[in-house]
């Protein structure tokens, strides 16, 4: 990564954050969740690569179904008009809200990422810049090309999003002074590693990234199917059971797990796989995590932990109930007649 080709990620996605201008959130959501339904043959080519480069895994219909049906009813909360309500005192109080700007997406490259972030960003009109080493490149540039085809069919700048393959984010977060906010998005090691090097306003989520504990293999069917559809999982089992899973870690019992998880796992989805009744109460009172299953599959929970709210900036604005909102004084006051 040259510093040439960061500057002029950087000053596309500038040029569109000033340029890009809409009201037509709705439509944009509408036609980019119509395009990954109408094209899913295209997602299936690109995994084929993905896996076949070693660099992928195979996507989840359901998982991508959900996440659009999420958004394609959402109401935006930027307008033209605000809400105003009069508080008891006999004040004007409304909420304003506007974009943040240019957004740094530092994540881990997995595609329902990718496409829950752009969703959001053109609900909250942020410009995006997708950070990632690479993974699954050929679905994830799919995700792009889709939405920039879209918005350059409604006349906007399609540099509102981009994605650039690197894992030197360091090399990036050295442009704080046009970055406006840092999401970042892995597991808790990822998520350490960036946070100490990032220089902007940063959020971090642990989306995707889920542990599962087997304490019993009457589920075993069931547990190697989620393993097999999903990358970031993080998989701890009993050695009493003598299951061989490539790259899980063997623990003796329940403490030992709950250790394991607490400390290394992104405190986003944790499941316990288990017929024991006080492993699974222990499990559920003591694991750190937003989200707790017991004997369910952790991927049940698929809801990016970043909300409308956290894109954007958000004034309170308070004033006497003397004025409209546009400043001009209200006709009808005891003062006017």
């Amino acid at each position: 990564m040259d510093q040439n080709s960061i500057n002029s990620f950087i000053n596309n996605a500038l040029i569109a954050n000033r340029n890009n201008k809409y009201t037509c959130e709705e439509k944009l959501v509408s036609s980019f969740a119509k395009a990954i339904k109408e094209n899913n043959y295209l997602f299936n080519a690109t995994e084929e690569i993905d896996i076949k480069n070693e660099n992928g895994f195979k996507l989840d219909a359901n998982i991508i179904d959900k996440i659009l049906k999420k958004y394609e009813n959402v109401e935006p909360l930027i307008k033209t008009t605000n809400e105003i309500s009069i508080t008891d005192n006999n004040l004007l109080n409304s909420k304003l809200y506007s974009k943040i700007g240019v957004i740094l997406v530092v994540y881990d490259g997995n595609p329902y990422t990718t496409l829950e972030m752009i969703l959001l960003g053109l609900l909250t009109h942020n410009t995006m810049i997708f950070a990632y080493d690479g993974l699954m490149l050929g679905t994830n540039g799919l995700l792009i090309n889709i939405v920039q085809t879209i918005l350059e069919n409604m006349n906007l700048k399609k540099e509102m999003f981009q994605h650039y393959v690197t894992s030197e984010f360091d090399k990036l977060f050295k442009n704080f002074k046009s970055i406006n906010k840092t999401i970042i998005i892995g597991n808790s090691e990822f998520n350490a590693n960036q946070l100490k090097k990032c220089t902007t306003e940063a959020t971090v989520s642990g989306y995707k990234n889920y542990d599962i504990y087997i304490d019993s293999i009457n589920n075993i069917d069931f547990i190697r199917k989620i393993i097999n559809q999903n990358q970031n999982v993080n998989i701890y089992i009993n050695s009493d059971l003598n299951i061989e899973e490539e790259n899980a870690i063997l623990v003796q019992d329940i403490d030992e797990a709950i250790t394991y998880i607490n400390y290394n796992s992104s405190k986003y989805c944790s499941a316990i796989f288990t017929d024991n009744n006080e492993n699974a109460s222990r499990f559920i009172n003591e694991i750190n995590s937003k989200n707790i299953m017991v004997n369910s599959s952790p991927t049940l929970e698929q809801s990016l932990d970043i909300k409308q709210e956290d894109l954007l900036k958000i004034k309170t604005i308070v004033m006497p109930n003397i004025y409209n909102f546009d400043g001009q004084r209200i006709k009808n006051n005891k003062e006017d007649k």
